[in-house]
């Protein structure tokens, strides 16, 4: 739909796109009114009438002014090593830009999981094939999809016919023989994404040789000899990516199995998270592909007893500049120059918006953790991104690869340095998922709560997960939280005023008898601190953390909770 002379008092908040008058000559700026568009198609520019006559606005790399120009990078799963066989291939890598999204986008991201390993070298039905890796893709509606596919699994060993390596994004390399004079070959790979596994190599004192599986950037390498005994073939390389602003290298092929009694060590992954394949005298198992790298597995030696190397899982990376747009999901990054990125380590949600959509609110904000963020998640140090430096302790919890911070409800916690947060109005506010099993009282967040001193989001007792806000001597069920679903908790307290929000939606009032005191005391997250002791410890997911000196109001909790549940909801 097309709309002709409207005039604007304000700002235009705009989902998707709209059309503005072009060609390649700017027309003639008679009876037409300051403030007009004109897309100057010779010189890719946006035009815009000010004091009577044309300045260009911007410089754009297309028809479309308003598209988002994005970097991607997407890496598929590993493929596994073969059974006393060749190495897995890397997932295949495709990186590149495009200008196809716009404000409000959404793209669909799936992540590749890599190929299982584990103990599958030998059985009744004899040796393994190494298994392929998971495709890994970006998908939105008027985006031409990015699929890029799995590594293909190593071929296994067999004592005249060895299996080939599978094709893949890069192939799986070759199984051996033990006996036979025919020699496998390694699986083709996707052209654009990596190359094919390396061959089956010929007859040694003992046993013939598999290959490595193949990388991004060269076929896996053949089998050789040491000292008359078979050699594995190393895995191809992978290649290197600066789109986070630092380089790193992704989908490196995994080695193949290595004889060892020759001397020498094992047949080595490729650079890019390819794992070692297995070696004999010593016995030594193959190794997985590195995590988020798309590497191939390592295949295994020939005993029952030795393990087949995993591929590691894929990743995807998309970059834009900073100062034009905002986008959410996965795990928020500083690329430098101007730019950030979000990468995805598991499959999630990437929503593009405009510079004011996805930001929380920033007044009197007094401590703002967010595990989504590289610059906050640290395995010792949770980083307050509110510029307060009143950064957390970490004590057991464990950070993966998503954006969270898991706790065990054993003896997990994360521990703040004394701060008085001050006042008669604040705000906590918190992203949980919590686990099925719970002690009585186990605490989401505590402030030095003793009696009517400080206050605290616990659990009631022990009906396992229902949850109260505790304050000044009196307390209010939030709405039941199952385990294993993600929850926005807030609350906001005006004097003895106290109001409840979960998800966003009001979830209960109360008066206190009294407001907190909130004079030298300290947070605590995921457990009870009383005494200098801890206890109450809470099990689950912890995402986000913020405290405020103020109390929020209705539509800034509606905000905040719009501009973070991307990842969670």
């Amino acid at each position: 739909m097309k709309y002709g002379n409207i005039e604007l008092t304000g700002s235009l908040d705009i989902s998707g796109s709209f059309t503005v008058p072009s060609g390649t000559t700017l027309p003639d700026v008679t009876g037409i009114p300051n403030g007009s568009l004109f897309f100057h198609t010779a010189d890719n520019v946006l035009c815009g009438l000010v004091s009577g006559s044309w300045s260009t606005m911007s410089t754009v790399a297309n028809s479309d002014p308003y598209a988002v120009p994005i970097s991607y990078l997407v890496v598929a799963g590993g493929g596994g090593g073969g059974g006393w066989g060749g190495g897995g291939g890397a997932g295949g890598l495709l990186s590149g830009s495009t200008t196809d999204l716009s404000s409000g986008s959404v793209v669909t991201v799936t992540v590749g999981a890599g190929s299982a390993g584990g103990q599958l070298s030998q059985n009744a039905g004899g040796y393994v094939q190494g298994v392929d890796g998971g495709n890994s893709s970006l998908a939105a509606t008027g985006f031409t999809t990015v699929t890029a596919i799995g590594g293909g699994g190593g071929g296994k060993h067999d004592s005249s016919t060895p299996a080939p390596g599978r094709p893949g994004g890069s192939g799986g390399g070759a199984g051996m023989s033990s006996t036979g004079a025919t020699l496998a070959a390694g699986g083709a790979g996707t052209s654009g994404q990596g190359y094919a596994g390396g061959a089956g190599g010929g007859a040694s004192t003992y046993y013939y040789r598999g290959g490595g599986g193949g990388g991004a950037s060269e076929v896996g390498g053949l089998g050789g000899v040491a000292n008359g005994y078979s050699a594995g073939g190393i895995g191809g390389d992978g290649l290197a990516s600066t789109i986070t602003g630092t380089s790193v290298t992704y989908a490196g092929g995994g080695g193949s199995h290595t004889d060892r009694r020759g001397g020498g060590g094992v047949a080595a992954g490729g650079s890019g998270g390819g794992g070692a394949g297995g070696g004999y005298n010593p016995m030594t198992h193959a190794a997985d592909g590195t995590t988020n790298t798309g590497g191939g597995g390592g295949g295994s030696y020939g005993y029952s007893t030795s393990h087949q190397g995993g591929g590691g899982s894929g990743v995807a990376v998309i970059s834009y500049n900073s100062g034009s747009f905002n986008c959410a999901g996965g795990i928020v990054g500083d690329a430098g120059n101007g730019r950030k990125y979000n990468q995805f380590n598991s499959s999630g949600t990437f929503k593009v918006g405009s510079t004011s959509n996805f930001e929380i609110v920033t007044d009197s904000l007094y401590l703002n953790l967010d595990a989504g963020d590289f610059a906050s998640r640290g395995t010792s140090t949770w980083t307050d991104l509110s510029g307060n430096s009143r950064n957390g302790t970490v004590t057991g919890a464990t950070l993966g690869t998503n954006w969270y911070y898991d706790f065990d409800g054993s003896n997990d916690r994360m521990d703040f340095s004394a701060a008085d947060i001050g006042g008669t109005n604040f705000t906590v506010e918190v992203w949980v998922n919590p686990d099925s099993s719970q002690v009585a009282y186990a605490n989401i967040f505590d402030y030095d709560h003793t009696g009517s001193k400080g206050f605290t989001i616990q659990q009631a007792n022990t009906t396992t997960n229902t949850y109260y806000f505790y304050t000044g001597g009196n307390y209010n069920n939030f709405t039941n939280i199952p385990a294993g679903t993600w929850a926005h908790l807030l609350v906001s307290i005006s004097g003895t005023s106290v109001v409840q929000y979960l998800n966003g939606v009001q979830d209960g009032t109360f008066t206190a008898s009294s407001n907190s005191d909130t004079t030298g005391e300290r947070i605590t997250l995921a457990s009870w601190r009383a005494g200098g002791s801890h206890s109450r410890y809470w099990n689950g997911q912890y995402g986000q953390c913020r405290v405020y000196n103020k109390a929020l109001t209705a539509s800034e909790v509606l905000q905040n909770y719009n501009a973070t549940k991307t990842n969670f909801i």
